[in-house]
């Protein structure tokens, strides 16, 4: 175990002064699960002027103060509105049918309305300058429906390039699906990160259950060695590979805190990745540096333990990150 290397080591090595990916702009509907580059920022009131938010006749409110059916009040504007049309010049409120009385053409309002009633007065929904997403955010369909009513066209995203060199078709399929999952865009030339199944089973790593995978530089990227079987590459991905993603796509990592149910045993000297049900508000640890198919279908979050630990006690609170969307803002 002395000849392993750290598992901090090897990451934090890879880490030194990388930086996130150049933003690039992109419509707001292919932006869907990546990374806002900067701040979302409203370009102006929403709504820019006051709609309907039901059907009637647009009044001003202080103009029918005391109205009633003893002493209605005329109507100026006798077109009928419908939700979400904008209100003409100075009026506030929508007027329903029930409060109003008909004279043939005239049409007479019989109560009072408070202002703003039913209707969305400009800048309810937000004002201009209003922040709706901070960088690092991951882009989901509300955000996609914000950008389109704000009338934003395109949204600054970093988006990491990865690049796919693994034979075997189920772990390939997974990685493919877990990488685009999380923002990344695969591709075949100048990769921010490449992913290739490791030629060599001797242990490197001080990692369980990925002692065989790797980390390093290259001239044209960062290169991740994945072992074979599926438990290792997983570790890989969710110890090695989730951090590299995170940093490249100026996010971080989430991180969730609960008690331990019953304790974790660790292996001194190596630091072992521990999957982690929930249930009622605490952790439910599976075993550490063991990762089975039932363990990670049925999983939460997942933790990574130093090498100086012997485990924790039950009750200990663990920070954990969750095994979806695990990276971004809440």
């Amino acid at each position: 175990m002395n000849s392993l290397i750290p598992f901090a080591s090897c990451l934090s090595d890879a880490l030194d002064g990388l930086g996130p990916v150049s933003p690039v702009l992109v419509a707001p509907e292919a932006a869907m699960g990546c990374f806002l580059a900067e701040d979302m920022v409203l370009p102006q009131d929403i709504p820019a002027r006051s709609e309907a938010l039901r059907a009637g006749f647009a009044v001003s409110a202080l103009d029918l103060v005391g109205a009633s059916p003893g002493a209605p009040v005329p109507l100026t504007c006798t077109t009928q509105f419908v939700p979400g049309q904008v209100l003409p010049q100075g009026a506030d409120a929508i007027l329903p049918e029930e409060g109003l009385e008909r004279w043939g053409a005239m049409v007479d309002a019989i109560r009072p309305i408070n202002p703003g009633e039913g209707a969305r007065l400009a800048g309810h929904d937000g004002r201009a300058g209003d922040r709706l997403a901070q960088a690092g955010t991951r882009v989901s369909p509300r955000h996609i429906m914000a950008a389109h009513l704000a009338g934003m066209d395109c949204l600054p995203i970093r988006r990491p390039r990865v690049a796919l060199k693994m034979d075997a078709a189920p772990q390939r399929a997974f990685l493919r699906a877990w990488l685009t999952g999380l923002g990344a865009e695969l591709c075949d030339t100048r990769p921010d990160m490449t992913l290739r199944m490791t030629k060599d089973h001797t242990h490197r790593l001080a990692l369980s259950p990925a002692e065989t995978a790797w980390l390093s530089r290259k001239d044209a990227g960062l290169v991740v060695d994945l072992p074979a079987r599926f438990d290792g590459l997983v570790a890989a991905c969710l110890a090695l590979v989730l951090p590299i993603l995170a940093r490249l796509s100026g996010a971080r990592l989430r991180a969730e805190t609960r008690p331990l149910a019953r304790k974790i045993s660790s292996t001194v000297g190596l630091s072992e990745l521990v999957l982690l049900g929930e249930e009622n508000g605490a952790w439910h640890p599976y075993p550490a540096g063991l990762l089975t198919l039932t363990g990670l279908a049925r999983a939460y979050a997942f933790t990574v333990l130093p090498p100086e630990s012997e485990g924790c006690a039950a009750n200990t609170a663990l920070s954990a990150t969750p095994l979806e969307q695990p990276i971004g803002y809440p």
